[in-house]
C-alpha cells in the first residue's frame, strides 16, 4: 500500500483494504466506522461490528520524519498492553500502517484531565511505566537529536535564531547521564482514557521510546497547559508511585518540549497546503511560540541559580 493517503475518505478505503487481508480483522472491513477527530497524524475510527467495538488507526504519510516509529511502536505496544497500561492490541501491522485496538469506552461524565483526581493518575500512570522492566534494544529517544533534525529540514525563514539559540543551551544542560526508561512522549488528553470504572490508559505509543522520564512530565504538563498548582499535584502523585523529580530540571524539559513541538509544527506548516488542518497547525504553532516566547529567558535564569 505505497499510494499516498491525505483526506479521510481515501484513509478509509485504504484502512479497510489493510483490515481484510488478515483473518483476525477481516470483519473489520465491512464495520461501521465513526471517525475520530483531532489528531494530525493520524486517522482513527471507532469501528463497530456486531456487538464488538474496535479502535483503528491508520498513520499518515510522513510520520516518520516528525519522529515517529511504526516498527517501535509495534513491539512497546506488546509490552504496555501485557502492563495493562495500554489497550489489547489486535493486529499491529507497520508495513500498511495499521493498527487495530480493544475499543476502550471512556467515562460519559468526560472528566476534567486537569482535575486533581485525574492529575493523580496520570502521575501514578506515569510512575508505573518508566518502572517496567524492558528491553535494552528498544529505540532510544532523544529530544536534542529529534529537534536538530526537525531544525535541518526546515527553511532558514521558518526558524528563529533566539530560539535555536535558547534550545543548544537548555538540551545542553538536559543531556547529563540519567537512568533510561521506557517512555510515552506525547502524554496529552486525547492519548489519555479514564474508563467508567475510573482505570486510566494510555493510547497512541509512536513516538515511544527509552528516554529521560523528565520528558513524559514535561509533555503531559505542556500540552495540558497545567498551572503551577497542577504541576505540583502531578509531581508529587508522580513522586508518591515512586517517581523523582527535579522542579528546574522539569522547568527546562518543559521549553525544550515545547520547542520540539514548535518545530513539528512548523514541519507541518511547511508541507500544508489549504485547508482546515494547515489552520489548525498554525494556530497552535503560533499559541506554542508565544509561550516560548515569554519563558525563554525565565527558564535559563531559573536554571543558572
Amino acid at each position: 500500500m505505497s499510494r499516498a493517503i491525505h483526506d479521510w475518505p481515501q484513509a478509509e478505503c485504504a484502512a479497510r483494504e489493510a483490515l481484510g487481508l488478515h483473518a483476525d480483522t477481516a470483519a473489520l472491513a465491512r464495520a461501521s466506522f465513526t471517525p475520530i477527530l483531532g489528531s494530525l497524524s493520524n486517522f482513527a475510527w471507532h469501528a463497530v461490528t456486531g456487538t464488538a467495538e474496535n479502535f483503528v488507526r491508520l498513520a499518515r504519510p510522513g510520520s516518520e520524519k516528525l519522529g515517529a516509529s511504526l516498527d517501535a511502536e509495534a513491539e512497546i505496544l506488546s509490552l504496555v498492553a501485557a502492563a495493562g497500561l495500554s489497550p489489547a492490541v489486535v493486529r499491529c501491522d507497520p508495513a500498511v500502517r495499521l493498527l487495530v485496538t480493544q475499543w476502550i469506552s471512556a467515562r460519559s461524565d468526560a472528566p476534567d484531565i486537569t482535575a486533581l483526581h485525574s492529575l493523580e493518575k496520570v502521575g501514578e500512570a506515569m510512575a508505573r511505566l518508566h518502572a517496567l522492566r524492558v528491553p535494552a534494544h528498544l529505540r532510544h529517544v532523544r529530544f536534542g537529536e529529534q529537534a536538530r533534525l526537525l531544525e535541518s529540514a526546515l527553511p532558514a525563514s521558518a526558524l528563529r535564531a533566539d530560539f535555536t539559540a535558547v534550545a543548544a543551551e537548555a538540551f545542553a544542560r538536559l543531556d547529563t547521564e540519567r537512568t533510561l526508561a521506557l517512555c510515552h512522549h506525547d502524554i496529552h488528553s486525547q492519548n489519555i482514557i479514564i474508563d467508567a470504572g475510573q482505570r486510566l490508559w494510555l493510547v497512541d505509543w509512536e513516538y515511544a521510546g527509552l528516554g529521560d522520564p523528565i520528558f513524559d512530565l514535561a509533555s503531559f504538563t505542556c500540552q495540558a497547559d497545567l498551572s503551577p498548582t497542577a504541576t505540583r499535584a502531578l509531581c508529587g502523585a508522580y513522586v508518591r508511585a515512586s517517581g523523582a523529580v527535579e522542579q528546574d530540571r522539569l522547568a527546562l524539559a518543559c521549553w525544550a518540549f515545547d520547542y520540539v513541538q514548535w518545530l513539528w509544527y512548523q514541519s507541518l506548516r511547511a508541507t500544508a497546503a489549504d485547508g482546515p488542518e494547515p489552520v489548525e497547525v498554525a494556530r497552535r504553532s503560533d499559541r506554542i511560540e508565544l509561550r516560548l516566547l515569554e519563558r525563554a529567558s525565565g527558564v535559563l535564569r531559573c536554571n543558572n541559580r
